[in-house]
């Protein structure tokens, strides 16, 4: 039985790279067949031979010479394309009728549908972009605030990516500095012994460090801040969670413990000049209950708490203030990452509303936001004061690498590891062995020690087209 082809094929490929239903459609065919598939599709020899990197109109046919759409192509010939082979590009009207029959017709001439990723597979394999500039692609297209698209965007330039290589290329340098020394054991040249070698280790271990640290700031720069709705049940937390989404995502009811578990939304909210992405959760309402259900629930929201970069403590102004107090002690030294909202004040008096306030004084939350989902005023106000609590998460300086993805943290975890192992090491040999493994643990990151099947795994994530 015939493999499938893969990643590794030479073949040409093709695929729709942008998504059906709008006014045009991109198909992209990149491959030894790109030009002669171009010269089939148009039924002329001649566009093979057209101006590369500028857009030609062209009539395209199927096999059975019906003209199925009046287009634009461009080719790129290698290696100056994304691919670094031969590729067109056609720019056709958006049907998705359209879209599919053009890809049908390039099958029947032999091309293959591409796997996911499989274009910047080829881009990284034929030295068009490193394998961390490739994965910057798919950040750029997931990135919901303006601080992810920086720091993509960055990474696609290579500013981030030069100063990773920097780190790989003085490990390099090291374990051949290492692996010389253990030629030369009998000799006693004090640049390659192991102590001198140690001490090269200190800045390269403080720079992996501080990689490390970058983590918690660029995960939440790229997936949002982690904020969760905390308050005792029917105080109005799925009301203002929907008015924050302007959508029913939330149950609301006038049944308390409607909410038995937690429901996570994202959203990009603008404030203070600046866009902040969000990881909302919904939670349980807090209240002692003897149901099985409601209380797995409430202690989820203990814990979602804790683990909170933001916590919005929603009260009720008519609910009983001993009952707040009371479920106020599980936020105990929690208050200097929590925001207090006063829901409902369109059914408050404003003396009611600030009579409820004095009693929450002794709470410490220093910031209260009175807000009415049901007629909008406030929700701004809890905008700003939202954003503002987090505008600490998006300071960073430009082109500083931080690390958003998990496997990149894991990869420099791993490192940092193996280079502490070689500070203690008691041998060249073991010091050498645990250079060469630092490497392998950064092969996340500069790509160049990353086994097929791995590289295989990383671009099966990307989309069809890119």
């Amino acid at each position: 039985m015939a493999t499938q082809p893969g990643y590794l094929s030479e073949d040409t490929i093709c695929s729709i790279a942008t998504e059906l239903g709008g006014a045009l459609s991109i198909i992209r065919v990149s491959g030894p067949q790109a030009f002669s598939s171009l010269n089939r599709l148009t039924r002329t020899l001649t566009s093979s031979q057209s101006e590369p990197r500028k857009l030609i109109r062209a009539v395209l046919y199927l096999e059975n010479n019906h003209p199925i759409d009046d287009s634009l192509f461009v080719r790129f010939i290698q290696p100056h394309s994304y691919t670094g082979e031969d590729l067109v590009e056609y720019h056709t009207h958006g049907g998705s009728f359209i879209s599919h029959q053009i890809i049908h017709a390039l099958l029947e001439q032999g091309l293959r549908q591409a796997l996911p990723g499989e274009f910047s597979f080829r881009a990284v394999r034929n030295g068009k972009m490193t394998l961390f500039q490739a994965q910057a692609v798919v950040d750029l297209i997931s990135a919901s605030n303006e601080h992810a698209v920086a720091i993509a965007l960055e990474k696609m330039s290579g500013l981030q990516n030069h100063w990773i290589a920097d780190i790989a290329t003085r490990l390099r340098k090291l374990a051949v500095l290492a692996e010389v020394g253990i030629d030369f054991s009998d000799q006693d040249i004090d640049e390659i012994s192991l102590p001198r070698l140690k001490e090269q280790l200190i800045p390269l271990s403080s720079t992996l460090e501080h990689l490390c640290q970058s983590y918690h700031q660029g995960f939440r720069l790229q997936e949002g801040i982690r904020v969760t709705f905390i308050g005792l049940p029917n105080a109005g937390k799925s009301t203002f969670f929907n008015a924050l989404l302007g959508e029913d995502r939330s149950i609301v009811s006038h049944l308390a413990g409607t909410t038995r578990d937690i429901v996570r939304e994202k959203l990009t909210l603008q404030g203070k000049g600046k866009t902040i992405t969000l990881r909302l959760e919904d939670t349980a309402g807090l209240r002692i209950t003897d149901h099985p259900i409601e209380k797995m629930g409430i202690e989820r929201t203990h814990q979602a708490a804790l683990e909170a970069d933001l916590i919005l403590f929603i009260v009720d102004p008519f609910a009983p203030f001993s009952s707040t107090q009371e479920q106020w002690e599980i936020l105990k030294g929690l208050s200097q990452k929590t925001i207090g909202i006063v829901t409902k004040i369109d059914l408050a008096s404003s003396s009611q509303v600030q009579n409820f306030l004095s009693l929450m004084e002794p709470l410490g939350i220093s910031q209260w936001v009175k807000t009415s989902a049901i007629t909008g005023e406030g929700i701004q106000n809890a905008i700003q004061a939202i954003t503002g609590l987090c505008e600490k998460w998006t300071q960073r300086n430009g082109g500083e690498v931080i690390l958003t993805r998990v496997e990149h943290f894991r990869a420099v975890s791993l490192a940092l590891q193996d280079l502490n192992r070689a500070k203690n090491s008691s041998a060249l040999e073991l010091f050498a062995s645990d250079i060469q493994q630092s490497l392998s643990s950064l092969g996340p990151l500069i790509g160049d020690t990353l086994p097929d099947d791995i590289l295989e795994k990383i671009f099966s994530n990307f989309c069809i087209g890119k």
